[in-house]
């Protein structure tokens, strides 16, 4: 107990971890506590069952049977769940409300914008002002996801008329309302008494088993008759009390139950692996029970009501000859045969973050890769503090590490056995690496799946399908997760489906038409990029190109580069950040520090006033489209420019107002002074700014436009150079000059980052009447947070040890399981994965992703530089149909690169004669490169450079062919046809 208590605590050092006896199990406080119970007998958990109904303490109960286990809840009479999904309620923009009839109306989103209300929902609507409407408004009827019809309560203030015309004029968004709800739960003694009866007491698990109401009622008795078995012969059922075991779960069963052919089957599956523990299956019943846990603390998501029976029959073997029966293991539950497999598998870990840690744990436990296998496992990230909280391999003096090497570290502590081979390059990369075609097709077994972006899980799949390896991938999104298993030639790969990608914010919604808070802070998020990385290095890239040219040919280069608009914007920008030389020369932090805080001033009036101003000055609220149509209607909203009133009775829209300038003026203060001085050791009160100071430079702050708002562009590139000219003849940047870039840390709290995006975010919200919103959920949105939680993590690894077992042992396609769950809801829903689709081939075949069309190069072919164009026609002919001359190539490819088209070359000797290799690499370098330069022109290695040498290294290329029936003149497409080119010529 002394042992693992001291284990939980290094796990996390803030949560007090002490040892409580039977006797000591009372509620100390007024806050709502939980007991959970693991693998204890039934006899036990009734009796402290009781006692927490008693002392009003939740209880959560777990075991596990082999490959079956089973969770129970019991939060008491009318428990309350705050929230029971845990989905932050979209905020959606409101297009009007239309009047019907009994105090009805219709809502009405914008165009292209959806809802998420269902029937039975609260609504409330949200004014100009960021404040909400009081008015209640419960959905009656949804029509579309961009109408529905609500409710109006009474009112006895405003008539239904009046409402109407204020929402209308005053409301630019709505969202649902999130209510309370009361759970009644059972005592464990009744619970079980009523079970046979009530479904309702059931939480589905599998929508197949679940739903199964016979299966389920013998597995439910299985798990009671455990402890009856126990208490008559003292010890678990063993392999060979299947018959007795039997006898007695059919004592438990109704008379219908019995007369089902599966209880002799299903029974005795339970006897033969009870008394065996399997590390995935305890992961994933543990994962499930601590977050019952915690949602009786806190009343966040739906509780489990009140059992939940999970089980993985079909992993079990089909023979059982080499069970090691004197364990209660792996061996004992799987045999022998399949552990030796696993400690000999060679397995690729593709990530060791949340997901690889959990993994990585898992494997260790299961004994993998103890034999002649190895544990690859790749990840080019650090740990940073914030992983600690979910990434249970590291520990504070981990921070830094590469997190594979880490990892590594602490499996070797659970199991040091355990054969790692750790690498930090990333899984794609096109020059040299680790994970090349040997790696690939020779190096690994199986590969798991512990990513966070679509473009690496893609590229892993398409690993896995060209060299023929299986896959599992698991990813998590907050209390939802999934596991997908490709099985090669019977699945179809991850690839195959893969929802597609979210779209963007259109650029003039952005920077002109914003309507969501979501697009605020996007928009603040690339005001932080410009300001403290793009225009940083575009002041020391131009210095030197300034230093060299002078003002008057820099100027005309400068518009013939980017053009006369943006090369007058480059300019100003220029002029403000070289205006300081001297004073960065000189290390003048005050001078500094003031020239800073007069910028921010002015870029917020130029941001949040002059911009505004000029954009109505453009469009007038009055004002029609150029179809008529008036110009601020549907998700065009008519902005506000925002002042700083320093009033002690300002209404809370202004203090909203005030405070967000202050805030910005400050955090754009403080960022541009470090960026000036980033050599200089600065204390945080040397470069923060005060409330102060910042309120002082607001009020003092003159009438007057910035010079980009009255700015005056001119066609003529003689006037165009005076302009630049006379922006930029005052300074004299160093030719060295060396401003700090930053790249936006989420993370940090103290490096004002976050502050700024927040503050820049509210103020073009507060100008476009939308709700401004808290730090946290700015840095969520603009970080890209991935919310993550570790039970989930924990569930979706177990799943993924549990079908990386059943592909070591090669079992049909049908017992594999493809699992979505929702741990909030609960929601589990596992289904067999899809067959590979049968694509139509030539002459009546088909093929599927997996099949190959393979050449081989001849050492006599490779002597003379390869398969020529004309043979490897021949020999795609010969490998394609039993009769080639019905069969006609019509073009080759190889990714983007058109290599031959009959129509252009079949009688171009001179090309047919030449290698196709040499004739591929000649399509890769003829792309244009110019885009590959930097923008001084200065050369790089361009990637088709790049993609040349991995040619070279590869052993193989796939081409992609379409040939043309030459008897129904139909054209289709081949399997990939790959060149197995030869490297060794002795």
């Amino acid at each position: 107990e002394t042992v693992l208590m001291e284990y939980l605590k290094r796990l996390n050092p803030s949560v007090t971890v002490s040892i409580a006896r039977k006797s000591q199990i009372v509620s100390t406080s007024d806050k709502p506590g939980v007991l959970l119970c693991v693998d204890r007998p039934y006899s036990t958990l009734v009796n402290l069952n009781n006692k927490c109904r008693q002392e009003r303490l939740a209880f959560v109960a777990v075991e596990t049977a082999g490959v079956f286990g089973r969770t129970f809840c019991d939060f008491g009479p009318s428990f309350e769940v705050v929230d029971g999904d845990g989905e932050t309620p979209l905020v959606v923009p409101l297009d009007r409300i239309v009047p019907l009839e009994d105090n009805l109306v219709q809502v009405h989103c914008i165009e292209g914008e959806k809802h998420d209300v269902s029937k039975g929902d609260c609504i409330q609507f949200q004014l100009k002002s960021g404040e909400t409407l009081a008015l209640n408004c419960t959905v009656t009827n949804v029509h579309s996801p961009r109408l529905f019809t609500v409710r109006l309560n009474d009112d006895d203030d405003n008539s239904l008329d009046d409402i109407i015309l204020q929402v209308n004029r005053e409301a630019t968004s709505f969202t649902r309302i999130k209510i309370p709800q009361l759970v009644d739960f059972v005592p464990l003694e009744e619970a079980v008494r009523k079970a046979r009866d009530e479904g309702s007491l059931f939480t589905p698990c599998d929508l197949e088993k679940s739903f199964d109401t016979k299966r389920r009622d013998i597995i439910f008795a299985c798990f009671g008759v455990v402890e009856s078995f126990v208490i008559a012969y003292g010890r678990l059922p063993a392999k060979t009390d299947a018959n007795e075991f039997e006898k007695l779960t059919r004592k438990r069963l109704s008379p219908e139950a019995n007369n089902d052919p599966r209880v002799e089957s299903i029974s005795q599956v339970f006897c033969k692996c009870c008394a065996g523990k399997l590390t995935p299956i305890q992961a994933m019943l543990g994962a499930i029970s601590a977050q019952e846990a915690l949602k009786a603390t806190c009343g966040l998501y739906n509780p489990v009501q009140q059992f939940l029976l999970y089980d993985c029959e079909e992993l079990l073997p089909d023979s059982c000859d080499d069970l090691d029966c004197g364990t209660t293991g792996q061996s004992y539950i799987l045999g022998q045969n399949i552990c030796e497999s696993l400690a000999n598998s060679r397995l690729f870990v593709v990530g060791a973050g949340a997901i690889g840690c959990e993994l990585l744990k898992n494997l260790s436990a299961m004994g993998a890769s103890t034999g002649t296998g190895r544990i690859i496992v790749t990840d080019m990230d650090t740990i940073e503090k914030s992983n600690l909280s979910r990434q249970l391999l590291f520990r504070d003096a981990d921070i830094g590490k590469f997190k594979s090497a880490a990892a590594e570290e602490a499996v070797k502590r659970f199991n040091p056995d355990v054969h790692v081979d750790v690498h930090t390059s990333k899984v794609g990369d096109i020059g040299h690496g680790p994970f090349n075609d040997v790696f690939w097709s020779k190096g690994i077994d199986s590969v798991l799946n512990a990513l966070d972006n679509m473009e690496a899980r893609l590229y892993i799949d398409g690993q896995c399908v060209t060299h023929q390896k299986s896959l599992v991938d698991a990813g998590t999104l907050g209390p939802k997760g999934n596991v997908q298993v490709v099985v090669p030639h019977q699945s179809e790969s991850y690839g195959s489906s893969v929802d597609p990608p979210e779209p963007a914010i259109p650029v003039c919604t952005l920077k002109t038409f914003p309507y969501s808070i979501s697009h605020t802070i996007q928009w603040g998020r690339d005001l932080f990029d410009g300001c403290f990385q793009r225009r940083p290095k575009q002041a020391n890239d131009y210095a030197e190109v300034f230093s060299f040219l002078g003002v008057e040919d820099f100027a005309e280069r400068l518009i013939n580069d980017v053009g006369e608009e943006q090369a007058q914007e480059i300019a100003n920008e220029l002029s403000q950040d070289w205006a300081i030389s001297s004073e960065i020369e000189l290390q003048d932090t005050g001078a500094i520090r003031e020239t800073c805080i007069k910028w921010a001033v002015k870029y917020a009036k130029e941001l949040f006033n002059d911009s505004v101003d000029d954009l109505l000055r453009q469009h007038p609220i009055d004002s029609l489209d150029e179809d008529g149509v008036v110009f601020w209607s549907g998700s065009r909203r008519p902005p506000r420019a925002l002042t700083f009133i320093d009033l002690e009775d300002a209404d809370s829209q202004q203090k909203s107002i005030n405070n967000n300038l202050i805030d910005f003026v400050r955090s754009a203060a403080r960022l541009r002074i470090e960026m000036f001085l980033p050599e200089t050791p600065m204390s945080f009160e040397d470069s923060n700014v005060s409330v102060e100071e910042a309120v002082d430079a607001l009020l003092t702050l003159k009438e007057e436009k910035s010079a980009s708002s009255n700015k005056n562009i001119e066609h003529s590139s003689i006037e165009a150079t005076a302009k630049i000219r006379d922006c930029l003849s005052s300074v004299a940047p160093k030719a060295s000059l060396s401003l700090q870039q930053v790249e936006f840390e989420k993370d940090d709290e103290t490096n004002g980052h976050v502050s700024f995006v927040t503050a820049a975010s509210n103020l073009r919200a507060l100008c476009y009447g939308i709700a401004p919103v808290d730090a946290m959920e700015t840095r969520r949105v603009a970080g890209k947070i991935v919310p993550a939680m570790i039970s989930t993590t924990a569930f979706v690894s177990a799943l993924s040890c549990v079908e990386l077992l059943k592909l070591l042992q090669k079992v049909p396609l049908e017992r594999h399981r493809n699992a979505f769950i929702n741990l909030a809801l609960p929601f589990f829903a596992y289904t067999a994965p899809m067959a590979a689709e049968q694509v139509d081939g030539l002459h009546g075949t088909t093929y599927t992703l997996w099949d190959r069309i393979t050449v081989k190069e001849s050492k006599k072919s490779a002597k003379r530089g390869g398969v020529t164009l004309r043979k490897f026609l021949k020999l795609v002919a010969k490998k394609a149909t039993k009769d080639p001359d019905k069969m006609l190539v019509s073009t080759i490819s190889y990714g983007p690169y058109m290599l031959y088209a009959s129509f252009l070359h079949e009688n171009d000797d001179e090309m047919l004669d030449r290698p196709i290799m040499d004739l591929l690499k000649e399509a890769v370098l003829s792309s244009d490169k110019d885009e590959f330069a930097d923008r001084e022109g200065n050369s790089q290695e361009a990637p088709a450079e790049q993609q040349i040498a991995s040619l070279d290294r590869q052993s193989f290329a796939d081409f992609t062919i379409v040939v043309e029936d030459l008897e129904t003149g139909d054209e289709v497409e081949l399997p990939p046809v790959r060149l197995e080119k030869r490297h060794d010529l002795s």
